[in-house]
């Protein structure tokens, strides 16, 4: 068996295919000759292309079945504009070939150009018009067979980078009896799939949900259950229902419940473990595949849920020997089976269990929760998901905190896996960083993490990834922003990668108020030149013109790779990782984009971060010693524990709000009981209020 990377372009009177042969690094291309592509194909042989499996297998199909290129034109235009299985001139034409699509399973929306840019290769797109009306000149062949193989050569890169996923499908495919072109031609689901030997049924019990019988009812609050307890209501059509969503508060913090899952967490929030302060992260280890074996949540479709429960074990037993290759083997489809039962075009597809085994999971995830805030007098609730949580709460208290889990994992039959935390910064439900207490870092959410992952549909982002080491470096050991990015000399980290999408037709810039056309995937970075202007996209449908997101004022094209870090502005990148930071804190350390940065004055404006290291003394209901975020908090709770009354009322909305005399004679008692003091200052436009710990 021999892989090669292959990729097509198609003309209204030219065709061009080029293969790459994995092993020996050869080239291959084909040029309007039916009978050579035709003879190159190899049964054996397993050939690999991104997106193929919606556009270049149909041609390679079409030119082996003997169309001339006017033919091959027109099944290229039906499978960029529709389903390519679909095409009518390819109805009754048989030509299969081990056809390959490494963008499975990734990421939508993906393209191989913007692959190219993550990964720090040249972006070229083709300069010959794929519209063009004549046969191409020998010049104008040879750009495109350029253009071909630079694309292969991607291809190719994403298959080395992705090596592990294939091999782990051709493993899959072996357990299953399947061999490996066909392994590999399924995306994941479908191997699951078939690895279950699931035969598709129809169901039509999706919203016949049942409480599980184990599950603490009464704990959970009568708000939560009346919202899942809608799926009963057969007169909320399932469109409407299931884009539904609950915002409640628990233990002071906001939280989202919806059919998928549970998300809430803290904003701009900062906490460090201390002796008398303990801080832990808390998830249900596999809690997916924990939900369908334990609670018969598996798709009704699976003739013998043995075979998931013996994966199941198969894959505890590689662990416990050290067997990673065959863990992380059956790993991939015991995490797929929960998606796959929900996918209706997959043989698992069960809407029954699946919503089950999602509004369970949510409930006895909330009962654990629940308990915790009921018996834990110092608690406090930093994150909840869909799988676990996090906390901090007085050393004092572990011991019921361990008590309670304990309980609950015995009850469930669930098995909770500890983080001990030494230091989090939390700015909102998506974006967080923590330190473990054995040094371990830990970022989630698009703010700070970089490069390539395999969590999910896999995806690759490398942009910007100077700004978010600037900002890790920041909150992990005290690294200015400004040292970061002035001491990084690899260019790459300070690349954007900028996309105009599949609905915009073009891309251009300005120069001096020109503009200037470019391609539509670009690598830019800040430029100095203010005569360099930002980039924008144009609307294939009404040529609406928009800039494209996220990029400096002023930009600096580099597709080639041609640039040093000298010829950039590094001040712009300084200013974007000091917003970020703001972002965490929730505070406008520095001043607006474009400015001088000021160490000293970072230094001193966020002095509140040296201040949460003071060490908490929460304990036996004062709040001496306490730290000015940790008596923000106590203030919020207090505050809400007093229901004050709305008087405002916005009579043409319809809502209500709290006036100042309802919130200002309250907060100050507050305040004046717990040690914090307000101090308000207005400008024309703004007010701002300043809260300081009357213990400084």
């Amino acid at each position: 068996m021999n892989l090669i990377t292959y990729d097509c372009e198609v003309f209204a009177f030219d065709w061009i295919v080029v293969f790459k042969d994995k092993n020996s690094g050869q080239y291959t291309v084909v040029h309007n000759d039916n009978d050579v592509l035709r003879d190159f194909i190899k049964p054996d042989d397993i050939y690999c292309g991104f997106n193929s499996k919606h556009y270049d297998q149909y041609i390679v199909k079409a030119i082996c079945a003997g169309f001339d290129p006017p033919a091959v034109k027109a099944v290229s235009d039906y499978a960029l504009s529709g389903q390519g299985w679909q095409c009518p001139d390819l109805d009754g034409v048989y030509f299969r070939f081990n056809s390959v699509d490494i963008r499975d399973d990734m990421q939508q929306g993906l393209s191989l150009k913007a692959i190219e840019g993550h990964l720090g290769m040249t972006i070229r797109e083709s300069t010959v018009p794929f519209d063009i009306d004549r046969p191409l000149t020998p010049g104008e062949v040879d750009e495109v067979v350029r253009y071909c193989v630079h694309d292969v050569d991607a291809a190719e890169a994403v298959v080395d980078i992705r090596s592990g996923y294939l091999r782990t499908k051709v493993n899959l495919g072996r357990r299953a009896g399947i061999g490996p072109a066909e392994a590999l031609r399924l995306t994941n689901a479908k191997l699951t799939a078939k690895m279950l030997h699931a035969v598709r049924r129809e169901h039509r019990d999706g919203r016949e949900y049942a409480y599980p019988e184990n599950l603490d009812i009464g704990s959970i609050p009568e708000e939560i259950r009346n919202f899942f307890d809608r799926i009963h209501d057969m007169s909320i059509p399932d469109d409407e229902l299931f884009s539904t969503c609950l915002d409640i508060e628990l233990g002071g913090m906001m939280c989202r419940y919806a059919w998928g899952g549970v998300h809430g967490s803290l904003e701009h929030y900062h906490e460090e473990a201390s002796d008398i302060r303990v801080i832990q992260n808390r998830d249900v280890s596999s809690l997916y595949p924990s939900l369908i074996e334990l609670y018969g949540y598996l798709s009704r479709n699976v003739p013998d849920p043995e075979l998931f429960y013996a994966i199941r074990r198969d894959r505890l037993e590689a662990k416990r020997s050290g067997n990673k290759e065959l863990a992380k083997d059956l790993k991939l489809p015991l995490n797929t089976v929960s998606g796959a039962q929900e996918n209706k075009y997959n043989d698992l597809y069960d809407p029954r269990p699946t919503r089950s085994l999602r509004i369970s999971g949510q409930l006895f995830l909330t009962v654990l929760t629940v308990r915790l805030l009921r018996e834990c007098r110092t608690i406090q609730l930093l994150n909840l998901n869909t799988d676990g949580l996090m906390y901090s709460v007085d050393r004092s208290e572990l011991p019921t905190v361990d008590r309670i889990s304990s309980e609950w994992e015995r009850e469930t039959k669930f098995e909770l896996e500890v983080d001990d935390i030494a230091r989090v910064w939390i700015r909102d439900v998506n974006n967080l960083l923590f330190v473990k207490t054995d040094g371990g870092v830990k970022t989630v959410g698009g703010a700070l993490n970089y490069g390539t992952s395999e969590k999910g549909a896999w995806a690759i982002n490398n942009n910007a990834v100077i700004i978010k080491r600037a900002v890790t470096d920041f909150f992990v050991s005290g690294t200015p922003v400004e040292k970061t990015i002035m001491g990084c000399e690899n260019i790459l980290d300070f690349q954007i990668i900028a996309k105009a999408g599949t609905k915009y037709r073009e891309s251009y810039r300005l120069i001096d108020g020109r503009r200037i056309t470019t391609q539509k995937v670009n690598r830019v970075y800040a430029a100095k030149d203010p005569a360099l202007g930002t980039l924008y996209k144009v609307k294939s449908e009404n040529g609406q013109i928009s800039k494209i997101e996220s990029l400096p004022e002023h930009c600096i094209i580099d597709n080639e790779n041609t640039l040093t870090p000298d010829d950039i502005d590094r001040e712009w990148y300084i200013s974007e990782a000091c917003r970020s930071v703001n972002g965490f804190v929730g505070y406008e350390l520095l001043i607006p984009y474009g400015g001088q940065i000021n160490m000293s004055e970072i230094t001193e404006k966020t002095a509140f971060v040296e201040d949460i290291k003071t060490n908490a003394e929460k304990s036996k209901g004062t709040m001496a010693g306490t730290n000015v975020c940790q008596k923000l908090l106590e203030a919020r709770v207090r505050f809400l524990s007093e229901s004050v009354s709305k008087s405002g009322r916005n009579s043409h909305v319809g809502y209500e709000y709290f006036e100042l005399e309802d919130i200002v004679p309250l907060a100050t008692s507050i305040f004046n009981d717990i040690g914090l003091v307000a101090l308000p200052s207005f400008t024309k436009d703004e007010a701002t209020l300043t809260v300081k710990n009357t213990a400084d």
